[in-house]
């Protein structure tokens, strides 16, 4: 690729581009400030802190959202600067005035004639000659408390580390020089105050002169870009997964590939909405959508993402099928799956010969799909566009007329092509099948004859039955969103001026925005070991101690501690939180704040000892301070990852701010021109890849600009202003600065061995037990649906109920209410897991004192628990297509629903949840589910033998049939509700959502036996060798009781 090219590939988002030259602007005028005379002499020995600013927190958003950034970093400065002036009143009341006079005589009698009194002054201050030891430890304890409480916010907070940072700095600032001076001083900290409040007025400026834009904008961007884009990528996977060779292995695998990172795009991109989407109503906007518009798109858009994330799940059953995941190991499963695929291939029904056929029958609609995504696509780009030409030319009648006209053909060819495909293309997948049974009865011919092997297998008819469905239903979903794009562009045919409604609330909207805005937040944004409403402290035990506590989903959850009663008295309730108190300073997140207080303690003592104020001040050991609280982490893995980013980008910086300095400058104290061009043009493209960088190497990118400009900052005022120290410029300077970092970063590095390094390992482990254990959780809210499903068709209720999507809450059913409640669950976990995946990369950092981190396996773990939420994402579309007969049927004539089976899998998942979280070894003879399944069946199958009730079941499948695992009605050795599987039971359309919950209450039982393994190879397992023959025996009988009846 030429260089052309890569500019090319590097400046295509056109948006990207206006930001970035949109923060140059800003930084660019920082600069002109610190070297203008009147404005640097206003703004003091901390003019470069513009600069810095204009690095670390560029205008690079919707000035909505920077107003609430600069308002953060307000606050925190402010509530900094509020404890430094408390802790400064508290100091000096406790001043020893007796030692005070004491000193003001010395420092008097040693002033020297002819020399300004008010700079002897200065020096004596600085060099610690009004010290007290009372007054010192003041301020020692409030610098001590007031980190504690702003770390504290950073550890269950990193998207407020704005204001955990500057609030830290301004409150180092004051405890670090006022101890020095013999009278109160609260304005200290001005020499920061007042570089941030010009910075915040230059970014404002910027954001509404230099290619402004609303937050409305803002979002629609990264809808078409971060979501509507992955949305559409992911369809064309699926296109692609049927056209190339079905025995195409690697091809198969570089599309699952592919797949998965379209998907993590998607995940993260459908969270950057909903990080904004609180705050899109609160500001002025000129577009043809209101922030309610937005609102409205916002809600089929969750629907719409839960749907192309389920179409991904084909793409996982054919790769499993081509690595033979499903086939390895030992047991009965495995090896009646291998039976089953040698029957496939027979009658020729395996996925080779099915995906030509499925291909032909969804071409039609995969098309029409696609082109609906286009309009959709252009439709939000037309939206975003124009919005302030309309002022010159409004859109033409004709032009809106011809718009709407597009939309709704658009719209009727996709119905259309919906209802071809769900009554006529699908038929298309039976036709092989078609061999196997009567054509006037429609029954299995396999029944006239006695030869086992005329039996066939519909197991990959189902897997291309769940492609089917999740088709369809996201078709189906796209013709809602569709449907609602036509009527507001009906409603919207021209751009207009909107203003902010909704300003209630406001606290809600801001707790629940994104944040997310700068360069130096780390670390899981709530609690990452448990989820809300799973678990809690010993308040939320106490108060549900009494009454079960009834989820919104149905799912009934008690919670005790069993080591105490509930409190009955005032006394008891608080001595609860003295209990929770002393449990968070336990915690990582506590150890942490200890860590934090600690260390700016640690460092702060030189600037308040006699025999080293002078030289700290001198060598501004304040930076050492600062570095050292930059440089903490929750857990080790993340510190380390931090301090590589952190001191490389550091080590460039420095290097650079030289280059920058004296080519600016040449071998004069600098020229003002030379400093801000050249700054301005070497730092713009570190600024450009920490704009486009993850968050992850954000941290990197920003050091280097941010120390570039503290040499060039630091070196200019070092020549132009008066300063009580000269502290060099250029490499004299940098080189400094970079003892200062080593310093401060390995007092960061001591502190974190003590007590204890908290691992980034048991972060990864206890995360992912979290979520195993709140996976188990959403699984009972949809076998809960089920089962209110088939109780409404005990009571005579066969009807299948219609989604009428978000929005309608008056017209939806109570299955569609339950369905919206634990959907959100599943977003929330699965941008959990998407959230934990730098950490298992870092945990690879920490050194390998107890041996190697099995990071394969915790990556495995990972990818397990993320299918394990794609199946249950799977079973949700399932469930809203259903009708109430057809549940009842997945109820009583699988055993997925077996109550003693589902008892099974939820011990079985909290077993491995408890397991891992606690690192305990797993039971003896930890079960399979997958035999247990099978166990459970012809438990079932015996008792039925035995019960002359029947449930209502649909035509043809009364009759009875063989109780062999490979029986045409059966999956995986499972059988999925037809003792007899007719042609008309294949053509019935209810039979692909049956298949696709089929698949997926399959597909979750297999990989909860995956995690098994696991979580056996990391934890381990109890052995007892006796125990384990007598297993073996016993399961042998199993297998000799199962043949003879079959």
């Amino acid at each position: 690729m030429t260089w052309h090219a890569r500019l090319k590939v590097i400046f295509k988002n056109r948006r990207q581009v206006k930001t970035w030259l949109r923060c140059c602007v800003s930084l660019a005028v920082s600069l002109i400030f610190l070297v203008a005379s009147d404005t640097d002499t206003l703004l003091g020995q901390a003019a470069f802190f513009t600069g810095i600013l204009a690095v670390m927190l560029p205008p690079s958003f919707a000035i909505s959202l920077f107003i609430m950034a600069a308002s953060t970093l307000i606050v925190g400065m402010c509530l900094g600067w509020a404890w430094g002036c408390a802790a400064t009143a508290a100091a000096i009341s406790v001043r020893d005035q007796a030692l005070l006079a004491r000193q003001m005589q010395e420092v008097q009698a040693s002033l020297i004639d002819g020399v300004p009194a008010q700079v002897q002054l200065r020096l004596a201050i600085f060099q610690g000659k009004f010290l007290d030891p009372r007054s010192s430890a003041v301020y020692g304890a409030f610098l001590f408390i007031g980190t504690f409480a702003l770390a504290t916010i950073s550890a269950f907070r990193p998207k407020l580390a704005v204001l955990t940072i500057f609030g830290t700095i301004i409150l180092d600032v004051q405890c670090s020089y006022a101890p020095g001076f013999p009278t109160a001083q609260y304005t200290l900290v001005k020499m920061i105050l007042i570089p941030s409040g010009f910075y915040i007025a230059i970014a404002l400026v910027c954001l509404l002169f230099i290619f402004p834009e609303s937050l409305n904008h803002v979002w629609l961007t990264m809808l078409g870009d971060g979501v509507l884009k992955p949305m559409h990528d992911i369809l064309n996977l699926q296109g692609e997964s049927l056209s190339i060779d079905p025995g195409d292995k690697e091809g198969f695998v570089a599309l699952f590939k592919r797949g998965q990172v379209a998907r993590a795009m998607l995940v993260g991109g459908y969270q950057g909405l909903q990080g904004q989407i609180a705050l899109i109503d609160l500001e002025p906007s000129v577009g043809r959508l209101s922030g309610h518009d937005l609102k409205e798109i916002n809600k089929e858009l969750r629907g719409l993402t839960i749907r192309i994330s389920g179409m991904h799940t084909f793409l996982n059953a054919v790769n499993d099928i081509h690595t033979q995941r499903l086939t390895t190991g030992q047991g009965r499963a495995s090896t009646r799956l291998k039976r089953l695929n040698e029957k496939e291939i027979q009658h020729g029904h395996d996925l080779p010969s099915l995906i030509p056929l499925l291909h032909a029958a969804s071409a039609p609609l995969l098309r029409a799909c696609g082109d609906g995504m286009d309009k959709l696509e252009a439709w939000v780009q037309d939206c975003n566009s124009g919005r302030w030409t309309w002022l010159i030319s409004s859109p033409s009648p004709e032009r809106i007329a011809e718009r709407k006209k597009d939309l709704e053909d658009c719209v009727s060819a996709l119905k259309q092509a919906i209802e071809e495909f769900e009554n006529v293309e699908r038929v298309r997948l039976i036709k092989p099948f078609e061999k196997c049974f009567d054509p006037i009865t429609g029954k299995p011919l396999s029944r006239i004859k006695s030869a086992m092997e005329a039996d066939f297998s519909v197991r990959s008819l189902f897997i291309c039955f769940t492609f089917v469905d999740t088709l369809s239903a996201f078709a189906v979903s796209l013709h809602k969103m569709l449907t609602l794009v036509v009527r507001l562009d009906a409603e919207r045919p021209r751009p207009r001026v909107w203003m902010p409604v909704g300003m209630g609330s406001l606290g809600g909207k801001l707790k629940g925005a994104n944040t997310d805005m700068n360069p130096i937040a780390m670390g899981a944004p709530t609690d990452p070991f448990k989820f809300d409403g799973a678990g809690g402290s010993e308040e939320t035990i106490a108060e549900t101690e009494k009454a079960a506590v009834l989820d919104d989903d149905g799912v009934h959850r008690r919670a005790r501690d069993p080591d105490a009663l509930a409190p009955n008295t005032a006394l008891g309730r608080f001595s609860l939180k003295i209990a929770a108190f002393i449990r968070f300073l336990r915690s990582p997140q506590g150890i942490y704040a200890l860590r934090y207080a600690f260390v700016s303690v640690a460092l702060w003592i030189p600037t308040v000892c006699l025999s080293s104020t002078w030289f700290t001040y001198n060598n501004r050991g304040l930076w050492a301070l600062i570095m050292a609280q930059l440089g903490l982490a929750v857990f080790a893995g993340d510190q380390i990852f931090n301090f590589i980013a952190r001191l490389s980008g550091s080590i460039f910086g420095l290097l650079l701010g030289i280059v920058c300095w004296y080519i600016g400058s040449g071998s004069g104290n600098g020229n003002a021109y030379g400093i801000v061009v050249v700054s301005t043009f070497f730092i713009a493209p570190f600024l450009f890849m920490e704009l486009k960088a993850t968050p992850a190497l954000r941290p990197f990118w920003a050091m280097i600009g941010v120390t570039a400009v503290f040499v060039v900052g630091y070196s200019w005022v070092d020549k132009h202003q008066a300063v009580s120290v000269n502290p060099g410029v250029g490499i004299f300077l940098a080189w400094k600065r970079a003892l200062l970092i080593m310093i401060g970063f390995t007092a960061g590095f001591i502190v974190m061995m003590f007590p204890r390094p908290t691992s980034s390992r048991v972060f990864v482990r206890k995360s992912l037990a979290a979520d195993l254990d709140e996976l188990s959780h959403i699984l009972a809210a949809e076998v809960e649906a089920f089962l209110a499903e088939e109780r409404r068709a005990r009571d005579g209720f066969y009807e299948k109920v219609e989604i009428v999507g978000e929005g309608a809450e008056a017209k939806a059913s109570p299955k569609e209410l339950r369905m919206r409640k634990f959907t959100p669950k599943m977003l929330a976990v699965s941008m959990r897991l998407q959230g934990l995946s730098p950490s298992l990369q870092t945990a690879r950092l920490e050194p390998q004192v107890r041996g190697m981190w099995p990071a394969e396996m915790y990556k495995s773990l990972h990818d397990k628990e993320r299918r394990i939420l794609m199946a249950m994402i799977l079973l949700v579309g399932a469930l809203s297509r259903l009708d109430t007969k057809w549940c009842s049927i997945l109820v009583h004539h699988t055993p997925f629903m077996n109550p003693n089976f589902l008892a099974d899998v939820f011990m079985h998942i909290s077993i491995l949840s408890s397991s891992l979280a606690h690192s305990t070894p797993l039971p003896p003879t930890f079960p399979s589910l997958r035999d247990r399944l099978l166990y459970h069946e012809r438990v079932m199958k015996q008792r039925q033998r035995h019960d002359q009730s029947q449930e209502p079941q649909p035509d043809d499948t009364s009759s009875t049939d063989g109780d062999s695992p490979e029986a045409p009605g059966k999956v995986d050795g499972s059988t999925i509700g037809f003792k007899e599987l007719s042609l008309s039971v294949l053509m019935d359309p209810q039979l692909p959502p049956h298949s696709t919950a089929v698949i997926a209450l399959s597909s979750i039982i297999t990989l909860i036996d995956d995690v098994s393994g696991i979580v056996k190879e990391l934890c381990g397992e109890t052995s007892f060798p006796s125990l384990d023959v007598l297993h073996r025996h016993y399961l042998t009988m199993e297998e000799e009781v199962t043949d003879k009846q079959v």
